[in-house]
């Protein structure tokens, strides 16, 4: 075989599927024994690919399989013009013009179907509220159309109706998934990429003081509610709960099974990264102490199977949207009385159970610890994450950990 050949090729990528069961288009190009694939824009499942391929195809098959041939055709003689070859050249000749695209709201559509089939209500959730509002602000935008300047536009959108500029980041981070899923699926060029240096930047916001200090936390462990108001008995000892296990989230509490208390600790993988990092997922180790197990004691399911629940917050027979659902009725009923606990005791910020794993990272950093030692603490995939946490602390927080660097 000559490695030297150029070959062109149109095949389906079998290496990864859409949400509807199809497989991408994908244009391959073959040189000196490397490949490299390019999308058309077009998708087809096993059967529609023989028909397509068929020595006489019929109606909507008969348009796909010209236009193929087209793309082909284009790229065949877009090779010829390049001597010497390489692959970066061929990207800027071929792709003088985007190949095919796609509304962005459909691309939204395809990957909350896919998301909730998956199971992964919350993204989903929050992949509609991103689309709701950029269809208010420009409906039926196509892929090609999400430019730099359509990014600003958005933006400036959203701060003129009292958005906040976090908001804004959290909407546009998910506009980025997609358009990033739309060049890998051949809808997108990534030549038009309107993301990064010298493009559009996504705002990342201030990250605000949300950690009480030493004696703040002193009157909320000191808090003493009426043995009969339930609601503020149950809020107070879950947000201790979160504060006390390496600041615990609501969801992961939530999820907490028997078999993840050993003896004197206890050992889970967060719910937020069992996904993200399934060939190396980062094992979470909380060391029980008498008031963490003072509301296990009085807090918990009665001890059953190893798998069962610890806490009656989510059933094993939920699906994953009514989880998501009872797990956020939870933290808004924790939130609510623990806001006015927090007021009661005069505290200027508001204390949500958001400020229990702030409060966690604060003392740790008060203490001297490493930020590796935080994120690992805090089961952050990511050590920007911790940095970002770190960010909001106040001066005299920052001022202590530096002192403790030459605390010999």
């Amino acid at each position: 075989m000559n490695k030297e050949k150029i070959t062109t090729q149109i095949i389906p990528d079998t290496r990864r599927k859409t949400s509807d069961e199809r497989y991408p288009l994908k244009l391959k190009i073959t040189y000196k024994g490397e490949r490299r694939y390019y999308g058309t824009g077009y998708t087809a499942n096993n059967k529609e690919w023989e028909l397509i391929n068929a020595s006489n195809p019929k109606g909507k098959f008969k348009t796909v399989r010209n236009e193929i041939v087209g793309i082909e055709t284009k790229a065949m003689e877009t090779v010829k013009k390049i001597v010497p070859f390489s692959f970066r050249e061929f990207q800027e000749e071929f792709f003088e013009k985007p190949i095919k695209y796609q509304t962005l709201k459909k691309a939204f559509d395809e990957a909350i179907i896919q998301l909730k089939k998956e199971e992964r209500v919350g993204t989903a959730s929050a992949y509609q509220t991103t689309i709701n509002a950029l269809e208010i602000f420009k409906p039926n935008v196509r892929l090609e159309n999400v430019t730099v300047k359509y990014l600003h536009e958005f933006e400036n959108y959203m701060l003129s109706r009292n958005n906040s500029i976090t908001t804004v980041g959290i909407y546009l981070r998910n506009v980025r998934t997609i358009i990033n899923k739309a060049i890998n699926d051949g809808y997108f060029n990534p030549k038009f990429y309107p993301f990064g240096r010298n493009k559009y930047q996504i705002p990342t916001g201030l990250s605000t003081k949300r950690a009480l200090n030493k004696e703040q936390l002193k009157m909320v462990f000191g808090y003493k509610p009426n043995p009969g108001d339930y609601f503020v008995r149950r809020s107070l000892a879950f947000w201790k709960l979160s504060y006390l296990a390496n600041g615990l989230n609501m969801k992961d509490i939530a999820h907490l099974r028997w078999e993840n208390l050993q003896r004197d600790i206890i050992v889970f993988y967060r719910e937020k990264t069992k996904r993200i990092n399934r060939q190396n997922p980062k094992k979470i180790t909380v060391f029980r102490n008498e008031f963490i197990d003072k509301i296990i004691e009085e807090w918990s399911n009665k001890k059953g199977k190893p798998n069962d629940f610890v806490f009656n917050i989510v059933d094993a027979g939920d699906d994953a949207q009514t989880k998501l659902e009872k797990v956020l009725q939870f933290i808004k009923v924790t939130n609510k009385w623990m806001k006015r606990i927090g007021k009661e005791l005069g505290f200027d910020l508001s204390l949500t159970t958001y400020v229990a794993r702030h409060s966690f990272s604060t003392m740790l950093l008060r203490s001297g610890a490493s930020v590796e030692f935080i994120s690992e603490s805090l089961g952050h995939s990511d050590i920007k994450t911790t940095q970002f946490y770190l960010s909001g602390f106040d001066l005299e927080t920052k001022k202590q950990a530096m002192k403790a660097l030459v605390d010999f």
